[in-house]
């Protein structure tokens, strides 16, 4: 606009016109913001997975001392623990002697020193099965030996090949191929990718019963933690739910994040104790149970408020979260079981006022329906308090579901390695597969030993102390 038109307004439309560009200004302000907060969100400070961090040098916070590298005095050290008998026992005795040159072989010595070397050795081991006939004397019938009921046709692998073809692509999540080389290479087994597929899938329909098992377990334990993470599954997006508590853990995949998913998992339709999750709103359709949240995710999320707008009831309330979670190490370490009940209320009296401190600078503004992130952060705590807060005065449910996210890690690492699941059938026999391995872990049990008898028929149950 020009002087002269300038000129030519008057002082009311000049007015206008200045309302008019401040308000313009406060939304593009507004709208760098936002922008800015969603430059600066991170693993660290929201729920967006470690895997979509930008790679930055890390700085090192160590802080040069005095003291030489390696243990320092006193430290007690921690060996390698010889834990099996020795094969073979070798005695070392000096023949002859180094400055007279006298022969020693017959001269009594003394043990001074042992060492130990732990090797292993490996064998391949081909059986061969001869079936006779023989035509009996009296009657002349032709009588034949059976084969044992595991030996199926002319040509085939044992227990301990397809226990390694499970371990190996399903546990170590190496990738079809390169196990094939693997088995090759080491143990000279003609062995094709097709083969150890069909390893894996035949392995996967056999322990439906120790599935089932597990599944009973979750659905009467106390307290189980449950998440979802995305799978590519034939090109398109599919979703791997997990269900865990500290004895067991059961995986599916289903097309569908939401309520279907977790339905076709299963657990939570029997399940009455406590839920821990991380807020996803369909967990909450399960009202027959309790219900706990991760605080850590939590804990992110006030994180990056306080970095992206310093506001200080974010910073309260994590610190609030953490002090009480303080508290509850220490009574849960001298044998307690609950929090005092004025320690509780006090818990509670800070926590709703912290909330409403937030609520005060986060006001819903009239005809907007969209809220921001910190007025949906600040809803949540102020709709899930019980939830939030359950930890503190129950200390069966935990401050995190760090569990449940442990136990999908793995998942991860297979998506890393393969890109995605060719199938739907091969994703599902992945998840059963690692439902066996996740739970053979908590169970301090060898994988390789629990699957090659699983192989074998010897194996009836996993769990020591199933839930009935």
């Amino acid at each position: 606009m020009t002087r002269a038109e300038l000129e030519k307004l008057s002082k009311e439309e000049l007015i206008n016109q200045n309302i008019a560009l401040q308000e313009q200004i406060q939304l593009l302000a507004l709208k760098i913001a936002a922008l800015e907060a969603k430059t600066n969100q991170n693993s660290q400070n929201s729920s967006m997975p470690p895997s979509s961090d930008k790679w930055k040098r890390p700085q090192t916070k160590h802080q040069p001392t005095n003291k030489k590298p390696g243990g320092q005095k006193n430290h007690k050290g921690h060996g390698l623990k010889i834990t099996q008998t020795p094969n073979q026992t070798i005695n070392l005795k000096p023949t002859t002697c180094k400055t007279c040159h006298t022969n020693l072989t017959n001269t009594p010595s003394t043990q001074t020193n042992t060492r130990y070397k732990i090797d292993i050795q490996i064998q391949t081991n081909t059986t061969k099965y001869n079936q006779h006939q023989t035509t009996c004397p009296n009657c002349q019938t032709q009588n034949q030996a059976p084969f044992p009921e595991n030996i199926k046709s002319t040509l085939q692998y044992g227990e301990g090949v397809q226990t390694l073809s499970v371990l190996l692509t399903n546990y170590a999540n190496v990738s079809y191929n390169k196990t094939q080389k693997i088995l090759t290479d080491i143990f000279n087994i003609p062995i094709s990718t097709g083969t150890i597929v069909n390893h894996a899938e035949t392995f996967a329909q056999t322990i439906t019963p120790h599935l089932n098992e597990i599944k009973t377990h979750l659905t009467n334990t106390e307290v189980a933690n449950f998440d979802e993470t995305g799978a590519r599954v034939e090109g398109k997006n599919h979703w791997i739910h997990t269900a865990s508590d500290q004895q067991a853990t059961y995986l599916t995949v289903h097309t569908n994040r939401g309520q279907a998913g977790i339905d076709d998992n299963g657990v939570l339709l029997g399940f009455r104790g406590v839920a821990i999750h991380d807020c996803w709103r369909p967990y909450f359709s399960y009202e027959e149970c309790l219900h706990g949240l991760c605080n850590e995710h939590l804990l992110r999320e006030l994180l990056g408020v306080e970095q992206n707008t310093g506001q200080v009831w974010a910073c309260l309330m994590a610190d609030l979260l953490r002090k009480f979670r303080w508290f509850v190490d220490q009574y849960k370490a001298f044998g307690l079981d609950s929090l005092p009940v004025e320690c509780v209320d006090e818990f509670g009296f800070e926590y709703g006022r912290i909330v409403s401190l937030g609520l005060g600078v986060n006001p819903l503004v009239v005809g907007v329906r969209k809220r921001s992130k910190v007025r949906c952060l600040l809803d949540r705590f102020l709709l899930y308090e019980v939830e939030v807060c359950r930890f503190s005065w129950d200390f069966r449910v935990p401050f995190t579901n760090n569990l449940a996210e442990r136990d999908i890690r793995g998942c991860k690492v297979k998506l890393k390695v393969s890109g995605c699941f060719r199938s739907v059938l091969g994703a599902r026999n992945y998840c059963r597969i690692a439902s066996i391995v996740g739970t053979v872990i908590k169970q301090k049990k060898s994988v390789f030993h629990t699957i090659s008898g699983i192989i074998a028929g010897t194996i009836p149950t996993l769990l020591q102390n199933p839930a009935d």
